[in-house]
C-alpha cells in the first residue's frame, strides 16, 4: 500500500561553480499520492542521493579591507582601505584575481580613501630647513631656520615654539686643496691666462664643497702667460658662489695685480697696478626665487601599538604666500611608519563562525589564515589552529 520514493533534487548548493544536490525519500501510497512518513517503514527508508552540480560562472566582486585610522589626528587627513578583485574559481577556492575582471564586469570600484575629520587643529608652528653649517674645519658655529606661525590671526603657543637656531661644527680639518694641471696659454703678455681646476678633497680622495676647505690657502686657478717678462696687471680669479641660496645676494672674486718675471709669476703691491683699471672684485648676483618648504610638527602615531603612520603638512612659501615654486626633488616626508610598541595579543573571538561559502580546510592546508580575507572568512578554523 505505501512505499519510499525518491524526491526531485533540491536545488544546487552553489548558484555559481560546483556544488550539490540532494534527492530526499518521501512516502507515497499505491497511487502515487504522496503522505505522511509514518505510513512507510523507517527501517526500509533509502539514504539521500547527493550528486554534484554545475551553476552559472561566479561573477567577480570587489572585496575591501576595514578602513585605516585617520592619518591626521587634528584637523582634516585620509582614511585608506585595500580594495581587490575576487572570484570563486572552484568550490571553496575563493581568491584575489586581477581587478580588470571587475572593471569588465562593470562592477563599481569601492572607493580607497575617504576624507576623515578630526577636531580642529589650531594655530600650528610651521619651520622651514636648517641653513648649511657656516663653521670652517675644526670649529663650531650656529645653523639657524625660519620658524612661523600657521594662523595670522591666531597666536601660536610660544612654549611649544621649535628652535631657530642650533650649534653645529665644520667639516674635519684633513681635507686639502688639489689643483689639475695648468691648461694652454690664451694670449700674449697681458692678456694672456692659463687656467686649472682647484678642488677640495678628502684623503679618499672624495670630492667635497669648497666650503670644507680653508679659503684663505686656496691656490690660484688663474695665472698670467705669455712671455717670460711681463709688467704688473690686474687679474681675476673665477667668481665665487653667491653668498645665498635664493633671492639677491653678494658674490666676490679675487683680484690680483701680477706680473711675469724670469718665467715665475709674481704677486705684486696694488699701487704698482693702474687703479682706474682694476676689475671690480663684488658684485650683485640673483639666485632663483625664495621658495622655501615649510613643515608642521608630527602628528600622533595612528596606531597605539604595532605600527602605524604619522603624518604632517609640508607646504611650500614664498614670504607669506603659498606657492608651486619649491624644488620637488628637495621636498620634506609628509607620512611615516611608527611603532609605539608591540601590540598585545588579541583574545579569542569566541562566537566567530567560518563563511559556509569558503573551503576553510582547504585554507588551513595551504597556510592562508595569515591572510587579511581568509583570517575573516575562516576565523574559526583559524582561531583553533592557533590554539593548537
Amino acid at each position: 500500500m505505501y512505499r519510499w520514493k525518491l524526491s526531485s533534487q533540491e536545488p544546487c548548493s552553489m548558484t555559481c561553480s560546483i556544488g550539490v544536490s540532494k534527492s530526499l525519500a518521501m512516502c507515497v501510497r499505491y497511487d502515487g499520492i504522496e503522505v505522511d512518513d509514518v505510513y512507510c517503514d523507517a527501517l526500509t527508508r533509502p539514504e539521500p542521493v547527493h550528486d554534484f552540480c554545475i551553476g552559472r560562472e561566479c561573477q567577480p566582486r570587489w572585496e575591501a579591507s576595514s578602513w585605516s585610522e585617520c592619518s591626521r589626528t587634528c584637523g582634516e587627513g585620509f582614511q585608506f582601505r585595500l580594495v581587490r578583485c575576487w572570484k570563486m574559481l572552484a568550490p571553496g577556492l575563493d581568491s584575489s584575481v586581477y581587478s580588470d575582471l571587475c572593471i569588465e564586469a562593470q562592477l563599481e570600484r569601492p572607493p580607497e580613501r575617504r576624507a576623515c575629520k578630526s577636531p580642529t587643529c589650531g594655530p600650528q608652528w610651521e619651520v622651514a630647513e636648517w641653513s648649511e653649517c657656516p663653521a670652517k674645519c675644526g670649529r663650531r658655529a650656529q645653523v639657524t631656520r625660519e620658524v612661523r606661525c600657521s594662523d595670522e590671526t591666531h597666536a601660536c603657543d610660544e612654549a611649544t615654539r621649535p628652535a631657530s637656531t642650533k650649534n653645529c661644527t665644520g667639516p674635519p680639518c684633513e681635507r686639502q686643496w688639489t689643483a689639475s694641471e695648468w691648461g694652454p696659454c690664451s694670449g700674449i703678455c697681458g692678456h694672456g691666462k692659463t687656467v686649472r681646476h682647484v678642488y677640495c678633497k678628502t684623503p679618499e680622495g672624495r670630492v667635497v664643497p669648497e666650503s670644507q676647505c680653508s679659503p684663505e690657502n686656496k691656490p690660484l686657478a688663474i695665472h698670467p702667460c705669455g712671455d717670460n717678462e711681463c709688467p704688473p696687471h690686474w687679474l681675476a680669479q673665477d667668481w665665487e658662489r653667491c653668498n645665498t641660496t635664493c633671492g639677491r645676494g653678494v658674490k666676490r672674486r679675487t683680484v690680483l695685480c701680477v706680473g711675469i718675471t724670469g718665467g715665475k709669476v709674481q704677486i705684486n703691491e696694488e699701487e704698482e697696478c693702474d687703479s682706474s683699471k682694476r676689475p671690480v672684485d663684488e658684485d650683485t648676483c640673483f639666485e632663483r626665487p625664495c621658495f622655501k618648504w615649510y613643515t608642521t610638527p608630527w602628528s600622533e602615531c595612528t596606531k597605539t601599538c604595532g605600527v602605524g603612520v604619522r603624518m604632517r603638512d609640508v607646504k611650500c612659501y614664498q614670504g607669506r604666500e603659498l606657492v608651486r615654486g619649491c624644488d620637488p626633488l628637495t621636498k620634506p616626508v609628509n607620512k611615516q611608519t611608527c611603532a609605539l610598541q608591540p601590540c598585545p595579543t588579541e583574545p579569542p573571538d569566541e562566537n566567530c563562525q567560518d563563511r559556509p561559502t569558503t573551503n576553510c580546510s582547504l585554507a588551513l592546508k595551504v597556510n592562508l589564515c595569515s591572510h587579511w580575507y581568509y583570517s575573516k572568512a575562516c576565523c574559526h578554523s583559524c582561531r583553533n589552529l592557533r590554539a593548537s
